[in-house]
């Protein structure tokens, strides 16, 4: 079974104007890291790898040369093989082309039986990757899973999160998968790992190896364009409690009352 699980780097520095890159809306400088969901997901990924052994993990990430560190870190966890699509004209992807780009790239792999990204990432929290995955490669994706496992006959059971419940599923046939934050505790690199980790290879794939021409890279092929944003600013209330629903309703109309007069 081949596994391919996308990673993403991101700050964990907060998001401020001061560190935003005004092309793309997202964060640069601060600490560089693995973005936590990714690291969710290539922790049900190592899971299932623990369970049978004839499972091939491979992690790709689209990002500046720089972001070697985090496939280090993914090799060095247990994944087996590593893909870093690297090219300047890749810069200012919207999603869309995002997905287009990695889902070429994941075309000149063998076939992969299950795709796994997070389900969003910290720094743009567009959540849009693992849908976007399943469009352009016609396969059918799954939103919110919190847990992978097999099943009999080795069918392959998820765990879906919903608002109010949580929903069991079985797969049947490749899908992309999105995988939510908080699904246990990740695993963190051993020694030997380590090691490991510095001998095998990255392999580095630009815009020709994808068969991307430069008219349909970065923000030449991206339909859309972050033109501004503004940081939500929320004004902080005391807690206080009422002594009947009553009143708590009455309360609640007044704020409403409020917010509306200021609009």
């Amino acid at each position: 079974m081949n596994i391919l699980v996308c990673l993403k780097m991101v700050s964990q520095t907060r998001f401020t104007d001061s560190l935003r890159d005004s092309r793309t809306d997202r964060l640069s400088g601060g600490q560089l890291v693995m973005n936590p969901a990714d690291s969710y997901a290539l922790e049900l990924a190592l899971r299932l790898k623990d369970r049978r052994n004839d499972i091939f993990i491979t992690v790709l990430t689209m990002a500046p040369q720089y972001a070697d560190h985090i496939l280090r870190t993914a090799l060095a966890m247990g994944a087996d093989k590593a893909v870093h699509i690297c090219d300047k004209a890749f810069a200012g992807s919207d999603t869309i082309m995002t997905a287009e780009t990695i889902s070429r790239a994941i075309k000149k792999l063998p076939p992969q039986d299950m795709i796994l990204c997070g389900k969003k990432a910290i720094d743009s929290e567009t959540g849009h990757i693992g849908p976007q995955l399943g469009v352009a490669l016609g396969i059918p994706w799954v939103t919110n899973v919190t847990d992978i496992s097999f099943g009999e006959d080795s069918d392959i059971e998820l765990v879906r999160s919903q608002e109010s419940s949580v929903v069991g599923l079985k797969l049947k046939g490749r899908a992309v998968l999105t995988v939510c934050n908080g699904t246990g505790m990740v695993r963190a690199p051993g020694v030997i790992g380590l090691r490991r980790s510095r001998e095998l290879p990255i392999e580095l794939w630009d815009r020709h190896a994808l068969g991307i021409e430069d008219a349909q890279a970065g923000t030449n092929g991206s339909g859309t364009q972050t033109v501004s944003v503004t940081e939500t600013k929320f004004r902080n209330r005391p807690n206080k409690t009422y002594g009947s629903v009553r009143e708590g309703t009455a309360q609640i109309c007044s704020l409403i009352k409020e917010a509306c007069s200021h609009e």
